[in-house]
């Protein structure tokens, strides 16, 4: 055993030797731009050509600027082993790049980030500079692969945003103006609707949601989810506001969140996707489309699609639902408490 891990030490003190030569690390950050960038285009061809190039240009700097300071870090590191600033930077960083990924959101990234810390600090103490470097040079790698991710991702977000925000080119108003009553009716003066909210879901205004929340062809009004703490967790039903002049139809409904599902299918959220049929009960429902598609992130069968509204003064709300699937049922029971709630032109009344 002591044997091969000798033979393994020599040979990537070797690799890393080669590795940190100058004319080498000018070559491995041009081939890492030869990789990367077929990998964007293909990530990101569902998008407009220029929304793709803006992608490739804001990760290929990343990648590149971290690539070259993690080689740098590196040769340091290789030249000065077991320099405590140099050490202590790696960490952070480690750390930062664990925590940006959200790997410690689940217990087993914070055990595995304890028993990292473990060795760590057992190589440190016996002085095992082979070991150092060579974890040292692990955790930059790592540290590039996941902020570099990160950064595609981030680019991704703002890209679909971007793509959807005000593409009708409609005059935003403030919707934040909710007012709730005692027993959970909430209630937009603005909007001239009002519904229940049901027990066990918690309201989020425009202000309080992300980018990523916020994303869709309309102005966003508000989202009802099934967490205090999480948008995304479903069930959820998003509230997007179309005014009467722009004169959105169903057509451009089903245009505009088939588009939005090909960007969830190339961000790696959902695949599988398959149209259904069912018929909605409530009679301000003007359109119904959904669909069942099988959820990466939270491996389950799932149900999405939307509601169009027609309310009494002609504008448009388009509810964007997404639930577990029920046998036998159209939606989940606080997806029906919800849609059976809703008021339009008077306020809620009082149980």
């Amino acid at each position: 055993m002591k044997q091969i891990l000798t033979k393994i030490q020599n040979h990537a003190s070797g690799f890393f030797t080669k590795f940190l030569a100058p004319k080498t690390s000018r070559n491995l950050l041009i081939l890492y731009s030869l990789i990367a960038i077929p990998f964007f285009i293909y990530h990101e061809s569902h998008l407009p050509w220029h929304y793709i190039f803006a992608l490739c240009v804001v990760s290929l700097v990343v990648g590149l600027f971290i690539t070259y300071a993690s080689l740098y870090v590196i040769q340091l590191y290789w030249t000065e082993t077991f320099h405590p600033i140099i050490e202590l930077g790696v960490v952070v960083i480690f750390i930062f790049a664990l925590w940006l990924a959200e790997v410690l959101v689940f217990e087993a990234g914070t055990v595995f980030l304890f028993l990292f810390i473990a060795i760590a600090f057992l190589i440190r103490v016996l002085h095992l500079a082979e070991y150092a470097r060579l974890l040292v040079a692990a955790c930059l790698i790592a540290s590039n692969a996941l902020i570099a991710f990160k950064a595609l991702q981030g680019a991704e977000v703002l890209s679909a945003y971007l793509l959807f925000k005000n593409k009708y080119q409609i005059e935003e108003k403030d919707l934040n103006g909710w007012t709730v009553t005692e027993n959970n009716q909430y209630w937009n003066e603005e909007l001239q609707l009002g519904f229940t909210l049901p027990e066990g879901f918690y309201f989020f205004k425009p202000e309080d949601l992300t980018m990523e929340n916020k994303t869709g062809a309309g102005q966003i009004a508000g989202l009802l989810a099934f967490s205090d703490h999480d948008a995304e967790r479903y069930p959820f039903v998003r509230i997007f506001y179309f005014p009467d002049y722009i004169g959105f139809q169903e057509n451009q409904a089903i245009s505009e969140f088939s588009e939005f599902l090909k960007i969830q299918v190339s961000k790696g959220d959902i695949e599988d996707i398959q149209e259904i049929q069912q018929k909605e009960l409530e009679p301000f429902i003007l359109t119904a489309k959904f669909w069942t598609f099988y959820d990466l992130l939270r491996p389950r069968y799932a149900k999405t699609g939307f509601l169009l509204v027609d309310t009494p003064n002609h504008d448009k709300l388009l509810l964007h639902i997404t639930e577990n699937l029920e046998k036998g049922e159209i939606h989940e029971q606080g997806i029906r408490d919800f849609l059976s709630s809703i008021r339009f032109g008077n306020r809620l009344q009082s149980n």
